[in-house]
């Protein structure tokens, strides 16, 4: 799946969570099993009031022509979930930062 700078993301019950703005990757201690995702989408998210952090194991679909990620839990799981805070190994700076090209550019730098 491709990616834009501020593709918007959404749950599963249709609430617009915010715009994408790039994706950390784990380098180490993949462990889904314990909620160590390889892989996470940043999201600021007017809807939560700030940056929320969604594995990107939740996506559910990428409609890249509308610019819609839509993600497989409702908003009451985000709200239950600790999305809300930055990952350890991405506040540690411990992530590999892929930031996003934004639509109608081939890349930023």
């Amino acid at each position: 799946m491709e990616f834009k700078k501020y593709d918007t993301v959404v749950t599963a019950d249709d609430v617009d969570l915010g715009e994408l703005l790039r994706i950390h990757h784990r380098e180490e201690d993949v462990n889904p099993e314990l909620r160590l995702y390889a892989s996470y989408l940043e999201v600021w998210s007017i809807e939560l009031g700030g940056h929320i952090y969604i594995p990107t194991d939740y996506i559910d679909e990428h409609d890249a022509a509308n610019r819609i990620i839509y993600i497989t839990e409702m908003l009451s799981t985000v709200q239950q979930e600790t999305w809300d805070r930055a990952p350890s190994f991405v506040a540690g700076r411990q992530s590999r930062k892929e930031e996003l090209p934004i639509e109608g550019t081939e890349s930023i730098a």
